[in-house]
């Protein structure tokens, strides 16, 4: 290594000290390698390397950094650096570690995904968003973007159109979800802690691992980072999955009383027709509109979740609490319109781009967050109460 390299390492290292206050900033040659170990606070002792002509390129544009109230991003004239969160396959980060996810644009900006932030190592540091279990660079990944020059910059609107563009190409060729994140540390809530070790305790020493069935697998895909209306459409593929069950359930249930009558053996002509009536209302049961229904209170406490449900919906009720003494036709009122409330939401997703027509009973964009809390819990519940079923009622459906 050159002197001349060595003093790029050494003026970055006293920008960052000085004139950043990062007082716990290292930087050191690597003597065997043309780059240097950056080490910034709480970082591992190994130190994270870069080569010494992209360190030439940080320290070029250093005194323009810019931070942001929202911690979503660092840049300079000429470089942003804005977090994402990725998930994908284990060779993920292998393949972001050896640089190859990168594209250059025909208008000569290079936008690539990289680990180990460096600008966004600085912002955590001088924000002081790390402790010993969220480093302030090596815990990040981020996209960045470096243009030609300070005048060729895109608006925000448009940085990030761009970014959905790039990984628009990633998600296709290598299955990649992405959002995008922020290095603001989060909040340690002692007594959130406190809740999460006994439920952890819990978990490991009084509740047993379950015969698996495939409703845990939809579950567990509903629990991924997804956009509210995409985790809604996920929890209710269980209530579709599931509300077959519980439709056929109370079919054999009802033919098992009718072939336990006295007129089983003198039957006549109304008795017969009784059984077609009874294979109508199965019929009806399994229509798209009716078929969650027959799950809501039959297959989790509807009276233990209901204030989970979004305030909205507990006007469209017109049912501010529901408990267990409420009369069986104000239970049956809500079993029946919140299903419907369930359905047309369902609709109103999968439509949406079609001119979908209102049916009065869709639950609004912005309250399905605190509808996925309730859908989260009664899925949950649903997929135990499957479980707990006697094995001649565990009746087999397609996925």
């Amino acid at each position: 290594m050159t002197q001349q390299e060595k003093r790029i390492g050494e003026d970055f290292k006293n920008y960052l000290r000085k004139e950043l206050k990062i007082e716990d900033f290292d930087c050191r040659c690597n003597k065997t390698h043309n780059s240097f170990y950056i080490y910034f606070p709480n970082e591992d002792l190994e130190g994270i390397e870069y080569e010494a002509e992209n360190l030439q390129i940080y320290l070029n544009e250093i005194s323009s950094l810019k931070f942001y109230d929202d911690y979503s991003k660092v840049t300079t004239d000429s470089i942003t650096q804005k977090v994402i969160q990725i998930s994908s396959n284990k060779n993920l980060n292998h393949l972001i570690s050896l640089g190859v996810f990168w594209k250059e644009t025909p208008e000569g900006f290079m936008i690539k995904i990289i680990d180990d932030p460096l600008l966004i190592g600085i912002g955590a540091s001088i924000s002081e968003n790390y402790d010993h279990y969220t480093p302030p660079c090596s815990s990040h990944l981020a996209i960045e973007i470096i243009y030609p020059d300070s005048n060729s910059r895109l608006s925000d609107l448009k940085e990030d159109e761009l970014i959905k563009i790039f990984m628009f190409e990633l998600s296709h060729a290598h299955n990649i979800s992405f959002e995008f994140s922020t290095y603001k540390l989060k909040e340690y809530d002692l007594d959130d802690a406190k809740i999460d070790f006994m439920q952890a305790s819990d978990f490991v020493y009084n509740i047993p691992l379950e015969d698996y069935n495939y409703g845990m697998e939809l579950f567990i895909n509903a629990n991924q980072r997804l956009s509210s209306d995409l985790q809604f459409m996920s929890y209710y593929k269980i209530f579709e999955y599931f509300a077959p069950i519980q439709a056929r359930i109370e079919a054999f249930q009802s033919m098992k009383l009718k072939l336990s009558s006295s007129k089983v053996y003198n039957h006549d002509a109304n008795f017969i027709s009784s059984i077609f009536d009874l294979a109508r209302n199965y019929d009806h049961s399994i229509k798209d509109s009716e078929l969650v229904k027959s799950l809501i209170n039959s297959a989790f406490d509807l009276v233990d979740l209901y204030d989970e449900l979004p305030k909205s919906i507990h006007k469209k009720l017109k049912q501010n609490e529901l408990k267990y003494n409420s009369k069986a036709e104000t239970k049956d009122k809500i079993i029946n319109e919140l299903g419907m409330a369930l359905y047309q939401t369902r609709n109103s997703i999968v439509h949406a781009k079609s001119n979908y027509d209102s049916k009065g009973y869709e639950v609004d964009l912005n309250d399905l967050p605190q509808l996925n809390k309730f859908m989260h819990k009664a899925c949950f519940s649903i997929i135990k109460w499957y479980v707990s079923l006697p094995k001649h009622l565990k009746i087999n459906i397609d996925k």
